[in-house]
């Protein structure tokens, strides 16, 4: 194996300046117009056939070169673009290490797939089964990788390549340079479910576990969006969206970093699925995925996530009380009592408050006094006193944390009731298809007034007010065992 990797090591050596060159050429060639790169292909693809493990830079390479011929050689519609869409999978698939350690890169190799579909969002409708059929491969691809001990570490053989999977995007994102003009950034195009926190938080030096999560977390939010179709029940909706995310959960809890992006994006004022879901429909789904969230901490323990490492344990805790504060926020503002006792309820059962107590308490002489904890934001308001004690249970800051979440519950409420403004008056997109918000013009006004309320009047803490009854389907025990 060690006259393997320095093979392998002494080729990338000598090849990182031709790939480099290949993407300066390629791009440079499609902006004129070329739109046939059959040679440039069989070129790297014979490269890659003498390398022991492709690094993830000339696999995506090779695959946009296809990519791109194939759209302009076939009379390229609507289902022809999926077929090629498919066959794009396929072949990144089909790239194994042989070490049988690269679960990371197969994960992230999807990510121009997991692009591909977001950007065929117009055509869902008339492709739904077809569709839903490729997103279910792909997350159960996932979570076959995450079977095969998906870890959040770097596994390579030899030397990495110095081309960051960044300086692929451009290639990627080819056809669509013109028609945007710089109007939205590159990675933005790529990674459409992401939030620029994430994006924010990829640099020269990302690595692949980094990407994994992101794939896994965009993959995740396109399998639940596509079950908002417009002839779904709300009661069997509410079901199977909370077993569906739970499910996927308990597949790909192993990636710590999917977890706590997870939990980041529940953290943030909107979900980043403006592209997929009408506003209604994305507070629904994000008030399922607080349930699911909140069901998540009741069995997260010491015992139940081995997992993860200690650090990787105490960053999701901490970030898991945030969300349950911020899914009372969330309730709260329509103020249905059922459902804050469900949440209250989910945090006093769960055994991360006392953990997280412990934590504090645990790793200092001068033991500070334990509160009650009896509700998530009494809490958070103990360890913003402790950490200015000095005391950190791990690398978040808790006030950076807090100052965040209430500049994104007030961004978020005043983009929510101007939404809702501009979706009562106008046809907004739902999977490709075109109709008026279900929400009446009088509900409207009653949801709008109820939010300005609670926030004006109410500061925006976790005081309630009124809200419409909205039932759980399953029950918390059935959530906890899917996602065990």
């Amino acid at each position: 194996m060690k006259l393997q990797q320095t093979l392998n090591s002494s080729l990338l050596d000598n090849l990182e300046p031709m790939l480099n060159e290949s993407i300066y050429h390629f791009l440079v060639e499609f902006q004129k117009g070329r739109t046939d790169f059959s040679e440039l292909g069989s070129i790297f693809f014979r490269l890659i056939q003498t390398m022991i493990d492709p690094p993830l830079e000339f696999i995506w390479f090779y695959s946009a070169l296809t990519f791109h011929t194939a759209k302009s050689t076939t009379l390229m519609n609507s289902q022809s673009l999926l077929l090629s869409v498919k066959d794009l999978f396929h072949s990144l698939v089909s790239f194994r290490n042989p070490s049988g350690s690269g679960s990371l890169k197969q994960v992230s190799l999807l990510a121009p797939v997991v692009y591909q579909l977001v950007s065929f969002r117009f055509e869902i409708s008339r492709f739904r089964s077809e569709f839903e059929g490729l997103v279910d491969a792909i997350v159960s691809h996932i979570v076959v990788c995450c079977n095969n001990e998906l870890e959040d570490r770097e596994v390579a053989v030899g030397k990495p390549t110095v081309v960051s999977w960044v300086g692929l995007v451009p290639v990627w994102i080819a056809d669509q340079v013109t028609e945007n003009r710089g109007c939205v950034d590159g990675l933005q195009l790529f990674l459409p479910l992401s939030t620029e926190e994430v994006r924010r938080g990829i640099g020269g030096d990302c690595g692949m576990g980094y990407l994994a999560g992101i794939v896994m977390m965009e993959s995740f939010l396109l399998r639940l969006c596509l079950m908002f179709d417009p002839g779904a029940s709300r009661k069997e909706l509410d079901k199977d969206v909370k077993l569906q995310a739970a499910q996927i959960i308990k597949g790909f809890k192993k990636n710590s970093t999917f977890l706590v992006m997870l939990f980041k994006v529940l953290l943030e004022p909107r979900l980043p699925v403006a592209e997929l879901l009408t506003t209604s429909d994305e507070l629904l789904l994000r008030r399922l995925l607080f349930d699911v969230a909140l069901d998540f901490g009741c069995f997260l323990s010491c015992e139940t996530s081995s997992w993860l490492s200690d650090d990787q344990y105490k960053e999701i805790a901490i970030l898991w009380l945030f969300v349950t504060n911020s899914a009372l926020q969330f309730v709260s503002e329509n103020g249905d009592t059922a459902e804050v006792d469900f949440y209250l309820n989910a945090f006093l059962t769960s055994q991360l408050p006392a953990q997280i107590i412990s934590w504090v308490t645990g790793g200092t002489h001068t033991i500070p006094t334990t509160p009650l904890n009896s509700s998530p934001k009494e809490l958070i308001g103990w360890l913003l006193v402790v950490e200015k004690q000095g005391i950190k249970i791990c690398d978040h800051s808790i006030s950076e944390l807090h100052e965040k979440a209430v500049k994104h519950n007030l961004v978020g409420i005043e983009n929510i009731v101007e939404t809702m403004v501009e979706d009562a008056h106008a046809p907004v997109r739902i999977n490709g298809r075109r109709k008026r918000d279900s929400m009446g013009e009088v509900q409207l006004q009653k949801q709008m007034k109820a939010i300005k309320y609670c926030h004006e009047n109410l500061g925006g803490d976790d005081s309630y007010c009124g809200r419409n009854e909205v039932g759980n389907s399953v029950s918390d025990q059935e959530m906890v065992d899917m996602v065990r």
